[in-house]
């Protein structure tokens, strides 16, 4: 996945996300708003978790950690 592409899809999560919980807040169903948020929120980890291993294998290359 390109670097900017997971911009692009963290920007777009979260503007549907904000949407969906201000949509269901507005109808009184906060505890679908709050389970909406925490759904958001474990998408975007599932994304970013891959991303974050790569950035500590680079790391770890560059100094040669752990040998």
């Amino acid at each position: 996945m390109d670097d900017v592409s997971i911009i692009f899809f963290l920007m777009a999560l979260a503007i549907a996300v904000t949407i969906l919980h201000t949509f269901l807040k507005q109808a009184g169903r906060d505890e679908f708003a709050y389970l909406a948020l925490v759904a958001g929120l474990a998408v975007a980890l599932v994304r970013v978790l891959p991303v974050l291993q790569q950035l500590f294998d680079g790391v770890q290359a560059v100094f040669s950690l752990y040998d």
